[in-house]
């Protein structure tokens, strides 16, 4: 598909399609994250979408992304690394890793891992997950 007839399936309403894009690819769909940041870096270019609408759209998306995927590992516990699309994400082997890592550097863990590519789900589901087995 060329890309002038991609642009012309999203233009009747690009700021939805990107926010239902970051939603989905949070839930495990394969739409990363990153690509559709780039497709609306593309859509700005081609002056489908502004700038300002954009970023009022994509910035809370990924605020809500992220804490979507920390209060799952909250409520669910590690039965989320036995559910089939989050054992995809991320396995037992590396969640044990990344519990390690968050016990010993806290919040930096979640701050650099944010603006990691490709290990954005696995780093806000052991924050909820570690927090959940803390004694209350």
């Amino acid at each position: 598909m060329a890309m002038d007839q991609t642009t012309s399936l999203i233009q009747p309403f690009p700021y939805l399609g990107i926010f239902l894009l970051l939603i989905l690819g949070t839930l495990g769909l394969p739409f990363p994250e990153d690509t559709t940041l780039i497709l609306g870096g593309f859509l700005m270019v081609r002056n489908v979408i502004q700038f300002f609408p954009a970023l009022s759209v994509i910035y809370p998306t990924l605020l809500m992304t992220d804490f979507l995927l920390y209060w799952i590992g909250k409520r669910y516990g590690r039965r989320v690394v036995e559910h089939k699309i989050f054992h995809r994400i991320v396995s037992l082997n590396r969640l044990l890793k990344l519990e390690g890592k968050f016990r010993k550097w806290g919040i930096w863990v979640v701050f650099f891992g944010r603006h990691l590519l490709g290990v954005r789900a696995q780093i806000f589901l052991p924050p909820g997950l570690t927090l959940k087995l803390a004694p209350h």
